[in-house]
């Protein structure tokens, strides 16, 4: 048995407790599966086997600083004021609903769970297991913290990567929270840790996108009975994707796909997309384009290979690729070729694939450990939080627009580079 298939049964296998606890046999399963033979080297899945979360690996000391200055940004009810590293200051709420729609392409109805992050007042509740792995920071429908940015919640919605789940990236969501966001999660079913096929195949490609899109109509179409209905900033949305879900964001940005390029792709590899179809290729559109989304995030990946030739160039939106220096996924070759796009690249010394899912310490090489994960974790939110605070909510405070345009890297382990669309 691979370590893989045996880490897929110990999860199959998991206890029923919410609060189950990873065993260090787990863990080490999870770093064998991530180091294993690639399952699809031609689509170049995810380094780890499984994108995860990393509030788990976050240290009593980042939590009792993070306590610390949530208490003194909670004197100032000016969010423009709050610095974007530490804490803000509400706790992690989470509610998690099950959304459906009809899928082009012959495939009929898609059942997914969405995870949803947002301002709670209160820490309470108990605390998810996302798979295996438990989020202790995280709580289950805890009370609905009021809205503090004109009224309303900014939104995110946000692609994990390939054999990942929607609780992959939790610490960021969870610092996005504590600031007054909603970040919308969708779980990709099809594509997570236990269900995804190998080779993986072509509807996955189609159905990312639209399970975001799903999610931001979720968030439109609340009832009125709903607390967050009619309080969620749904004209200006930020977006991003870590590994393989870089592409889900590219394609929301507008990254166009011509279906005579990829049904010749199709029948060019046929071992790649054994599911290919007319149909199915029928099912895609132009372009995933959604007039909601106002930027793009795209991290630890190079966007795949679906799109036309020099697609990524019709993007009129500005994108922020992040990446760390251990991990080569085709990011410094994809800013290279990108020409026309309002890009800017951030790139950490040391860091890793999972410094932006489990964390940096756990897989990967050895030197990866070189990037404590607190350390990695804050230079990552850091420049998140005020990417998004810039282009979804226009802010223009000093520290926001210092950390957006390069003149504070937040850290001295951080390259930043940035280029205007020719």
């Amino acid at each position: 048995m691979t370590a893989f298939a045996a880490l897929r049964s110990l999860v199959a296998l998991r206890p029923a407790a919410a609060n189950l606890r990873v065993t260090a046999a787990a863990s080490a399963l999870l770093v064998l599966a991530a180091c294993g033979s690639d399952p699809e080297p031609a689509a170049k899945p995810d380094t780890a086997a499984a994108d995860t979360t990393a509030a788990d690996a976050q240290t009593d000391a980042e939590q009792d600083t993070a306590a610390d200055t949530t208490a003194d940004t909670a004197t100032n009810n000016d969010p423009a004021s709050w610095p974007v590293g530490p804490a803000g200051p509400f706790a992690c709420g989470l509610r998690i609903v099950e959304v459906s729609y009809n899928q082009p392409g012959g495939l009929g109805e898609r059942k997914i769970p969405l995870y949803v992050w947002y301002p709670a007042s209160e820490a309470v509740g108990n605390n998810p297991t996302y798979e295996i792995f438990p989020d202790p920071n995280t709580f289950v429908d805890a009370p609905l913290a009021a809205p503090v940015h004109n009224g309303k919640y900014p939104v995110v919605v946000h692609s994990h990567g390939h054999q990942g789940f929607a609780g992959n990236s939790a610490f960021m969501w969870c610092h996005m929270a504590s600031h007054g966001w909603v970040s919308l999660v969708p779980d990709h079913v099809g594509n997570r840790l236990l269900d995804t096929p190998n080779p993986r195949p072509l509807e996955v490609w189609l159905q990312r996108p639209l399970d975001m899109k799903r999610a931001l109509d979720w968030a439109e179409e609340l009832p009125a009975s709903d607390p967050l209905a009619g309080k969620l900033g749904l004209a200006q949305v930020g977006t991003s994707g870590h590994s393989y879900g870089t592409y889900t964001a590219w394609a929301l940005a507008g990254a166009p796909i011509d279906q005579a390029d990829l049904g010749a792709k199709c029948q060019k590899d046929p071992p790649k997309w054994p599911d290919c179809s007319t149909a199915l290729v029928g099912g895609f559109p132009a372009n995933f384009k959604d007039p909601r989304i106002v930027t793009a995030v795209a991290m630890a990946g190079d966007g795949g290979d679906i799109f036309v030739p020099g697609g990524f160039n019709a993007v009129t939106m500005p994108v922020l690729q992040m990446n760390g220096s251990l991990d080569n996924a085709g990011q410094a070759e994809l800013y290279a070729d990108v020409t026309g796009v309002d890009l800017t690249w951030v790139k950490v010394e040391n860091g890793c694939h999972q410094l932006y899912g489990l964390g940096n310490a756990y897989l990967g090489s050895p030197d990866c450990k070189k990037l404590p994960d607190q350390d990695g974790f804050a230079i990552v939110r850091a420049h998140y939080l005020a990417w998004m605070r810039y282009h979804v909510l226009g802010d223009r405070t000093p520290a926001v627009v210092d950390i957006v345009t390069g003149k504070n890297k937040v850290s001295d382990l951080v390259t930043w580079q940035h280029k205007q669309p020719n």
